[in-house]
């Protein structure tokens, strides 16, 4: 963001900065000036009912260090793909019911024998 914007200060403990900054650190935020711009962004839109994640982006969920660090042990260990693939998959199984996924591989299975029949 250009220099041209308006100035604030305001004053934290020194355990609120080591918070945000274990938080920039994990998540890949390069400023803190950019960390409180959308810290103001999403609080408003909180408040107000309205959300500003970007179309498409989902559900943003917090997890401890401990937590993430399981995750990037389950991804290292060949367990998943990715923190991401692993959580989506666990969301997966508790949401749809196992029939319907049995269901959708009847289906996927009679697709591809009509397919092969009509080559």
């Amino acid at each position: 963001m250009a220099d041209d914007g308006l100035k604030i200060t305001i004053r934290v403990t020194p355990e609120e900065i080591q918070i945000l900054e274990e938080y920039m650190l994990d998540h890949g935020i390069a400023n803190r000036s950019d960390l409180v711009r959308d810290a103001i962004r999403n609080y408003i839109g909180i408040e107000s009912g309205e959300t500003h994640v970007p179309e498409g982006l989902g559900v943003f969920v917090h997890f401890t260090s401990l937590l993430m660090s399981v995750l990037s042990n389950l991804v290292k260990q060949g367990i998943c793909v990715s923190e991401e693939e692993f959580i989506r998959k666990c969301v997966l199984d508790v949401i749809v019911p196992e029939e319907a996924n049995y269901k959708a591989i009847d289906e996927a299975f009679a697709l591809a024998k009509v397919s092969a029949l009509n080559k």
